[in-house]
C-alpha cells in the first residue's frame, strides 16, 4: 500500500504547517543518561553560545607587543574598565606589568561572569591569536584587556560589547591609559623587551583615558615604539551550536556480516515541528525506504527541504557489530535531534532517536531499542532481505502497520536467530556538545 502520511500530515509537520505536534523526549523503551548537564531539561540553543575571538596586533613591527590577553563573557553587572573612572587594582596590575592573575581572580569571583580565559602567550606586532569562549543569553557581553608592554601603563581591549547572535562583529580597539602609573617613558619603569624592568614606576592617581601614545619624553623613541590610530582589530564570530554524535552497534559479533550491520545513519537537528518517525504511527514512504533497504536519499531530501531543519548529516558507511562511528552536526536554532538507521539483515527493522533533546552542555547518552517500520512483512526470507546475509534489496511483501517494537529474529524463515538475532538495546548513542 502506498504511504502518503509523511507527505500529508507528517510533511505538514516538517514544513511547519501543523502546530499540533506533541513532543516526546525519547521512545518508551529508550533510556537516556546525562553527564555534565547542569539542571538538564529542554533549552533554547541560544541559552549557551560559543564564540571565536581573534585579536590582531596592528602596531608597527617592533613597536608594541601585546601581553597575554584576559577575556570574559558576562552580564552588564560586571566590568573590566570604564572610561573616566579609576582602574581597579587588578586592571592596573595588567596595564603596568602584564599580570593577568589578579584580573582573572576578580572576574572569577563575580557572579555575573560566564567564562574567563587567560591567554598563555603574547601577541607580537603583526601577529594574531584566537580563542573560543562561551556566553549565554543572560551573560551576553564580552570584555577583554591586554597591555602594550613597551609602555608604562597602556592597555587595549573591549569593554562590555554585546555578543552577536549570528555572524561576526569587528572592532578596532584603541589604546588606553590606565591612569595608574606616570607616563615617564623611562626604561627603568617599563617591563617590555625594550627595557625589562617590571614592577617599577611612579604611581599615578588618575582615571582611564585615551592614551596619548609615545611622546619621546623619556627613553623611548616614538619612531620605534609609537603607533597611530587603532592598535588592535578584534573579531568576534558566533560559532553555531555543534554536536558530536557517536553511534555504537551493540548487536553481537556472530557470523561474517552479522548479526546486524547498521546502514549509514541519517541525522537531523530541528525544532519541535519536525518528526522523522514516531512509534505508534505509520512510517512515511521515506522512512520505509530506509528501514527496508537502507536508502537514505528520500528521507534526506524531505529533511533538507524543511525550513524547520537546521542541519542534516548522512554517514559515509555502515556500522558493523561491535563498531562505532561519530558524526558532527550543527544545531543553530534547533533544540532536537532525530536519527534513523536500518538493521540490514532484517525485513524492515530500524533504530535511532525520535526528537531527542540536545544537551546544553556535556553529553547525553541513549540506549536505544529496535523498531519494526510496519511497512514490510517479517518473512525472514533471504529473497526479501538486503543485508550481507541475503543480498536481496527492493523486495518483500508490503504491509500497512504502525511503527512498533521489533520482535527480533524468530527463525520463521531463512535466518538463524543464533547468527542474526540480538537483544535490545541494539545501539548506544552519545550526543556531546562541542561548541
Amino acid at each position: 500500500m502506498k504511504r502518503t502520511l509523511f507527505l500529508s500530515a507528517a510533511l505538514a509537520a516538517v514544513v511547519g504547517c501543523s502546530s499540533e505536534q506533541t513532543f516526546v523526549s525519547s521512545p518508551a523503551d529508550t533510556q537516556a543518561e546525562e553527564t555534565g548537564v547542569p539542571g538538564g531539561g529542554p533549552f533554547s540553543s541560544f541559552s549557551m553560545m560559543s564564540y571565536e575571538v581573534t585579536i590582531e596586533n596592528l602596531t608597527p613591527d617592533g613597536s608594541q607587543v601585546f601581553s597575554p590577553p584576559v577575556l570574559a563573557t558576562h552580564s552588564s553587572a560586571a566590568s573590566v574598565f570604564s572610561m573616566g573612572h579609576p582602574s581597579s587594582d587588578a586592571l592596573a596590575a595588567l596595564a603596568e606589568d602584564g599580570v593577568t592573575q589578579d584580573l582573572v581572580d576578580m572576574l572569577d569571583d563575580s557572579g555575573a561572569v560566564r567564562e574567563v580565559i587567560a591567554a598563555d602567550g603574547p601577541i607580537p606586532p603583526g601577529g594574531s591569536a584566537s580563542w573560543v569562549i562561551r556566553g549565554s543569553l543572560a551573560q551576553r557581553e564580552l570584555s577583554a584587556a591586554f597591555m602594550l608592554v613597551n609602555t608604562n601603563d597602556a592597555f587595549s581591549g573591549l569593554e562590555g560589547i554585546t555578543l552577536p547572535l549570528e555572524g561576526e562583529a569587528v572592532y578596532m580597539a584603541m589604546a588606553y591609559d590606565a591612569g595608574s602609573e606616570v607616563n615617564d617613558e623611562l626604561a627603568a619603569h617599563i617591563p617590555g623587551p625594550c627595557c625589562g624592568n617590571p614592577f617599577m614606576g611612579e604611581d599615578e592617581d588618575g582615571v582611564v583615558a585615551m592614551h596619548p601614545g609615545i611622546l619621546g619624553v623619556g627613553d623611548l623613541d616614538p619612531e620605534v615604539y609609537g603607533w597611530e590610530g587603532a592598535v588592535a582589530r578584534i573579531t568576534v564570530r558566533r560559532i553555531p551550536a555543534t554536536y558530536d554524535v557517536t553511534v555504537e552497534n551493540l548487536t553481537p559479533e556472530t557470523v561474517a556480516g552479522g548479526s546486524q550491520v547498521f546502514s549509514p545513519p541519517v541525522l537531523a537537528t530541528h525544532n519541535t515541528k519536525v518528526r522523522m518517525w514516531q512509534a505508534g504511527h505509520l512510517a512515511s514512504e521515506e522512512l520505509a525506504a530506509l528501514a527496508e533497504d537502507g536508502m537514505t536519499a528520500p528521507l534526506l531530501g524531505v529533511l533538507d527541504g524543511s525550513s524547520n531543519v537546521t542541519d542534516t548529516e548522512v554517514a559515509g558507511g555502515p556500522i558493523p557489530p561491535g563498531a562505532m562511528a561519530s558524526y558532527t552536526i550543527t544545531a543553530g536554532h534547533a533544540d532536537r535531534l532525530s536519527m534513523a538507521f536500518m538493521l540490514v539483515n532484517t525485513n524492515d527493522a530500524f533504530s535511532g532517536l525520535d526528537t531527542a533533546i540536545l544537551p546544553v552542555l556535556g553529553s547525553r547518552t541513549y540506549m536505544v531499542g529496535t523498531y519494526d517500520a510496519g511497512s514490510e512483512e517479517n518473512t525472514e526470507l533471504a529473497e526479501h532481505i538486503p543485508g550481507p546475509c541475503c543480498g536481496s534489496p527492493g523486495a518483500g511483501n508490503p504491509t500497512d502497520d504502525v511503527i512498533d517494537s521489533h520482535p527480533g529474529i524468530l527463525g520463521i524463515g531463512d535466518l538463524d536467530p543464533k547468527d542474526y538475532g540480538w537483544m535490545d538495546p541494539s545501539a548506544r548513542i552519545t550526543v556531546t556538545r562541542v561548541y
